[in-house]
């Protein structure tokens, strides 16, 4: 019995010895940890066509950064600018937020002195009025109260990365000014032994004060540049890659390094640099959930990485999404990749800019030939020359299919590289000259413009009493593919093509944009108008059948532009279902009274529900930024949100007095036409401006209302919308060119005899 006790004695100390062996050979401070450590690198100013592997500064970057995801970085704030106070709030925060103290003097806020590791309060409380104006639940110091809550080390290294990791109430608990470039190595290094995340402000191309901004508005705009020509004003481009190279040679294989842009460097917005090296990680190009695009990260994605990796909890209205590795052509491959997508993006932006002129050209031309047309109800020329002239209008209103088929058209054809015109080409050693894309699209428009005539004739011959108005049905029918095609594609001509927003301020949005929107509810109102006005006439037995297909049709058009995942618009379902209701009730000679308003009303809040439940069924990283609105609303930013939009909708008018112009223009043209239906106003004295659009128009049955349908309709989409007057603008380019084309086609011909319309023939509804 003693034996036995014995030999255990001496196997439970033997035991003890070995397990105090071991902690002697591995201390717990030298054991893994449960998360990598994460060296943070922020800049301002740099992109990948600043990297250049035949030089020694950009071959000495490549190689200290090793296998790692490249990407592009669409920095978008609520301005135009992104400042690199911007850049370093919106990384703190995890949501855009753009500093306005300062703005007023037309240049870049300078970073407030913050060598004592805090935030003076009255900058932090200017931040987060800037933030509340902006986004309700935008918090400045987000990232670092997270991380702190966690038990998360956390340092800063430089002036901008105390911005991005302070606390709350703006403290920092470890801080150390930024050292020069030969000593960066050692400090990073140093920061690491002591620290789980470590954040370096490793420099800036150009001084806040050399970055112009306006000091009045906050909203985002075309820009204009290429990376070439701005490349000239980067002096500092190679010593700020000097010293991120330093600092990525101070982090170990096991560490996990984030890279981020995030502010320009002039005035003009251009995509900027992102990089993640994980150990073990696949190499390639970077994909985003938020983006939804390849190669393109936004800086609040790194917010949410940031917390991820590190086990701390954020917020659940964060939008930023997770991001990987997706494509990979070899690292000379994927600089290319990057260099040429930016290079698109920059171009798309000089050719959206060129559009707006060509857009308002051919607005005036379509408006002065449509009051010529107005006022002539006779047009002494040959079939063939009308037909040429209607087909040169209706080449108008095709203009965006017809850019997003140029998107995509192999450069070879114009004597180019390999690839076509979208960010996705792979090859493109020389970019295009915008004109030549001007040139294309136009071309394109014409050649759909001639296949929809043609398709009118076959349509014609069947329907006699379509003659007039089936190339503009075909045009519509046209129109409403090109969005189907955009939506369940991915909105791949988001970037690169006509009525796109440019890439350095859309790409946190997905689905329909705007000037789509406007295209969308225009085609709906002809298909609407211009086929169920002439049945209705003929058949007015089945007006109920015509009404079910009618708002079947509108149903359609609502889920198209309302759906998460889909369109996901905001404010278009209640413009789209008030404007597009009235009319279809006015076609059908049905009257339109308070009660159909306010039915029409809750059908649209109805539909805008079920949209909202629906995507609060998707994890909060998935949701769109339909979802993401509401939830701002639900958590009070309802008011904040719609003085933002209503500020940045008159603005779109060209500020208040525009706008004020413009309604009281709306308003004595009401006033006008109640007065005039008044009893005692003769026929000649109801016609303003001594034109009646409804006589003129009359040869096409639904032309007038089609008319008036996209009038009420563009009129509430611009006052719920914050783009406000571009939607007038897309709007009229798909419908004054149209209706020139029926006023061409029905003028001149002798056997033009007035349509019949349901009120003719006894229906007041």
């Amino acid at each position: 019995m003693n034996k036995r006790c014995s030999r255990r004695s001496r196997r439970a100390i033997a035991l003890l010895v070995f397990t105090f062996a071991i902690a002697l050979l591995f201390p717990p401070h030298a054991q893994a940890r449960s998360h990598p450590r994460v060296l943070v690198l922020v800049t301002s100013g740099l992109s990948w066509s600043d990297v250049n592997p035949q030089e020694k500064t950009g071959r000495e970057f490549l190689e200290a950064l090793g296998s790692a995801g490249l990407a592009n970085l669409t920095r978008h704030n609520a301005a135009k600018t992104t400042c690199p106070l911007d850049g370093y709030l919106t990384l703190s925060t995890g949501m855009r937020v753009t500093a306005t103290q300062g703005r007023a003097s037309g240049h870049c806020p300078d970073i407030p002195d913050v060598s004592s590791g805090k935030v003076a309060a009255s900058f932090l409380k200017s931040w987060r009025q800037d933030a509340s104006r902006q986004n309700e639940q935008a918090l400045p110091g987000t990232l670092g109260q997270s991380l702190e809550e966690s038990g998360t080390k956390v340092r800063a290294v430089g002036e901008g990365a105390v911005i991005a990791a302070m606390d709350s109430a703006g403290k920092i608990a470890k801080y150390s000014p930024l050292s020069d470039t030969s000593r960066l190595t050692s400090q990073v290094k140093a920061a690491l032994e002591d620290s789980d995340v470590t954040i370096v402000d490793v420099g800036a191309i150009s001084s806040s004060a050399k970055i112009k901004v306006s000091p009045t508005s906050l909203n985002a705009t075309p820009a204009d540049g290429l990376p070439q020509v701005d490349r000239t004003s980067k002096p500092r481009s190679d010593q700020v890659l000097k010293a991120l190279t330093a600092a990525l040679r101070g982090a170990g294989d096991k560490d996990l390094i984030f890279g981020l842009d995030v502010a320009d460097h002039s005035a003009t917005p251009h995509l900027g640099m992102a990089f993640c090296r994980e150990p073990g990680a696949k190499t390639g190009i970077l994909r985003s959930s938020s983006t939804r695009q390849l190669g393109l990260l936004a800086t609040v994605d790194f917010t949410r990485q940031i917390l991820d990796v590190s086990g701390a909890n954020g917020p659940d209205y964060l939008v930023g999404g997770s991001f990987s590795p997706e494509r990979d052509y070899g690292l000379t491959g994927n600089l290319d990749w990057l260099r040429n997508q930016s290079l698109r993006a920059d171009q798309a932006t000089i050719v959206q800019a060129r559009f707006i002129v060509l857009t308002g050209i051919i607005l005036l031309l379509s408006t002065a030939l449509l009051l010529f047309l107005l006022r002539r109800k006779k047009l002494r020329s040959s079939s063939r020359t009308r037909g040429l002239l209607a087909g040169i209008c209706l080449s108008a209103s095709l203009l965006g299919p017809a850019s997003t088929v140029a998107a995509y058209t192999p450069t070879k054809m114009l004597g180019g590289a390999e690839g076509d015109f979208t960010a996705n080409a792979l090859k493109m050693s020389e970019p295009l000259l915008t004109t030549q894309f001007l040139l294309l699209v136009l071309l394109i428009a014409g050649v759909f413009s001639a296949l929809c005539f043609a398709g009118g004739k076959l349509i014609a011959r069947k329907w006699t009493y379509l003659r007039y108005s089936a190339p503009i049905l075909a045009a519509a029918a046209l129109v409403m593919v090109w969005i189907l095609v955009s939506l369940l594609s991915g909105s791949p001509d988001q970037i690169s093509a006509m009525f796109s927003s440019a890439a350095t301020a859309a790409t946190r949005f997905y689905g329909l944009n705007n000037n789509k929107y406007s295209f969308l509810f225009s085609a709906l109102l002809a298909l609407e108008c211009l086929i169920f006005a002439p049945l209705v006439a003929r058949f007015p037995e089945r007006r109920r059948r015509y009404f079910a297909y009618g708002f079947l049709l509108l149903a359609v058009a609502v889920i198209l532009d309302g759906f998460p995942w889909l369109g996901a618009d905001v404010g278009g379902p209640l413009a789209i279902i008030l404007g597009v209701g009235i009319t279809l009730n006015w076609v059908l000679g049905k009257k339109v009274g308070i009660g159909k308003v306010v039915a029409l009303v809750a059908a649209a809040l109805l539909s805008s529900s079920v949209f909202v439940l629906v995507d609060k069924m998707a994890s909060p990283t998935s949701r769109t930024h339909f979802g993401r609105f509401i939830s701002e609303v639900r958590g009070g930013g309802g008011g904040i949100i719609v003085a933002r939009k209503a500020q940045a909708m008159i603005n779109s008018f060209g500020g208040p007095v525009g706008f004020a112009v413009v309604m009281i223009l709306v308003l004595v043209v009401i006033a006008f036409k109640v007065i005039s239906n008044r009893p005692g106003y003769s026929a000649k004295q109801r016609n303003f401006l001594g034109i009646s659009a409804r006589q003129s128009l009359n040869p096409t049955p639904g032309a007038y209302r089609f008319a008036q349908g996209v009038i009420l309709t563009s009129l509430l989409a611009a006052l719920t919308n914050d783009s406000g007057a571009l939607i007038l603008v897309c709007s009229g380019l798909f419908t004054l060119p149209a209706i020139n084309a029926m006023l061409i086609l029905s003028a001149g011909t002798e056997e033009a005899k007035p349509a019949l319309t349901p009120e003719k023939i006894g229906f007041k509804g």
